[in-house]
């Protein structure tokens, strides 16, 4: 599995393969920034995939 990018903040439900992804860096008033993290370990943490990242 290859390390995806989570958003920092709220309204974190998603993990993401794009890190330009609208959805990841929107919500600016919530937004704390980004890590990476392996796609197992977000998927652990109850995230599911982004349905607009590219694959």
């Amino acid at each position: 599995m290859a390390d995806v990018h989570v958003r920092i903040g709220e309204y974190r439900k998603s993990y993401h393969t794009d890190s330009a992804c609208p959805h990841l860096n929107g919500k600016q008033k919530t937004y704390g920034g980004q890590e990476t993290m392996p796609e197992a370990r977000a998927q652990e943490m109850g995230l599911t995939s982004c349905r607009s990242c590219k694959r």
